[in-house]
């Protein structure tokens, strides 16, 4: 076998067990947005359904949506443009309209859109509920079983900060799955992106790990030993979200720009953790490509070690974070991770470019220190022990007591810095996003 397919299946493993970024992005999103003057004193927006968005903008969006399909032809990293015959079309068929969008913009037809309030874990209010199952495709995530779904009406007149906050954590319900040739779905086969270049095929939510990953920042011979690495898309989400935004603004549909902000805003929350930019966090350039050549003359042991270790360090930094956080917002205390969440002062103005250059880089470059922290905090058998999954010994709830026993109160508050600088980081980097999108003409 050669060393580029012996590549490709180390990272295929590393990337099997999880695919999420932050665990419950309404946890990262809300106290940030909370902040924003612009965003928590905005108006309340009415409630629309995306088939009425849709049919009121149906003439302007079909211009809109070429204009920006060649755009992002133009300038994105290793594009896949999409194929003329998803064209989003305007001919007055308000049966087929929701269908010619999902395919235009290339998520998931299936994908719920529903109209509803996630809220915090903890948070209570009164409303209608709804069902997991109603917003999402698939069984996971999990937490949307642990916290209240509310149920919206159209008409109604709903806080822009519920809106934005709820959509940030869809893009991980479902918008992203199925989307290559060979994810078993009608849809894959049509929308230009090929096979899927890493993640797990077999896996239904494996398949949206080129949508939420971006591996932008690796030494040459890994592209050349593995150039299916170039194609990830979380650029093309990030830019193609926020331009629907300014689009929906635009256009007097605000709860649409709202929600689309919140899609997009949720990428950039992928983008400041570390395992979403490289593919194995603390490997070095040999520590990658030396499993793949033991592999070649048949000692696969290397391989299998790099990947469970991988997994479980991204693993155990996403429980970490979302008990630390969970039991913040339940007890109603502060916490260094959403202190962290508070928009800077000033922040660097957004442009195209540093999706890449800039958020991409950033978390590119904490990437072994946080593989160090992990590694001196994290008790052994959880991240060192190629032996044991992780995900497996069912320690996530407790996970902050057992490293403060067994750690100590300093390995703790250094898992708490650490998750805490890059929690900042997109604090920084989604102020600027959010803020561009609301600087340009509105209705």
């Amino acid at each position: 076998m050669k060393l580029k397919s012996l590549l490709l299946l180390l990272l295929l493993a590393a990337q099997a067990p999880w695919v999420y970024s932050w665990s419950n992005h309404t946890l990262i999103s809300h106290d940030l947005l909370q902040a924003l003057p612009e965003v928590r004193d905005a108006a309340p927006v009415e409630v629309e359904s995306i088939e009425a968005f849709l049919m009121a903008t149906e003439s302007d969006l079909a211009v809109f949506l070429d204009e920006q399909e060649q755009q992002l032809r133009n300038s994105l990293w290793h594009y896949a443009p999409r194929p003329d015959s998803l064209r989003f079309i305007a001919n007055g068929d308000a049966q087929s309209v929701r269908q010619r969008f999902t395919q235009a913009i290339r998520i998931n037809p299936n994908s719920k859109l529903a109209l509803y309030v996630q809220l915090l874990p903890g948070e209570a209010r009164d409303g209608m509920p709804i069902a997991a199952s109603d917003v999402r495709t698939l069984t996971d995530p999990v937490h949307l079983e642990e916290v209240q779904l509310i149920q919206l009406t159209e008409g109604r007149r709903v806080a822009p900060l519920d809106v934005v906050t709820t959509a940030n954590d869809e893009p991980d319900h479902g918008l992203d799955i199925g989307l290559f040739t060979d994810s078993n779905t009608d849809y894959g086969l049509e929308y230009g992106f090929g096979a899927q270049p890493f993640g797990n095929p077999a896996l239904p939510y494996g398949t949206q790990a080129p949508f939420h990953m971006g591996f932008y920042h690796e030494p040459k011979i890994i592209y050349a030993a593995g150039g299916f690495l170039k194609r990830t898309y979380p650029e093309y989400r990030i830019l193609l979200f926020k331009q629907l935004a300014e689009f929906a603004f635009a256009q007097g549909h605000d709860y649409w720009g709202w929600r689309f902000m919140g899609w997009g805003l949720h990428y950039v929350g992928d983008f400041s953790n570390p395992y979403h930019v490289t593919p194995l966090p603390g490997a070095s350039t040999l520590d990658i490509l030396i499993p793949g050549v033991l592999g070649v003359i048949g000692l696969p042991s290397a391989q299998q070690k790099a990947t469970q270790l991988t997994s479980n360090r991204h693993t155990a930094l996403e429980d970490f974070q979302q008990e630390v956080m969970d039991r913040a917002y339940i007890a109603h205390q502060t916490s260094p991770l959403i202190s962290a969440l508070v928009p800077p002062e000033t922040s660097v103005p957004f442009t195209n470019e540093q999706v890449i250059g800039l958020i991409a880089k950033t978390a590119y470059d904490k990437a072994e220190q946080v593989d160090r922290v992990l590694q001196q905090a994290m008790p052994a058998k959880f991240i060192n022990d190629s032996a044991i999954e992780y995900s497996d010994l069912g320690v996530k709830s407790q996970l902050p007591d057992i490293v403060l026993q067994e750690s100590g109160l300093e390995a703790y508050q250094r898992m708490e810095t650490v998750v805490a600088d890059l929690l900042g980081d997109f604090a920084q980097y989604g102020t600027a996003y959010v803020r561009s999108i609301l600087s340009q003409p509105r209705r």
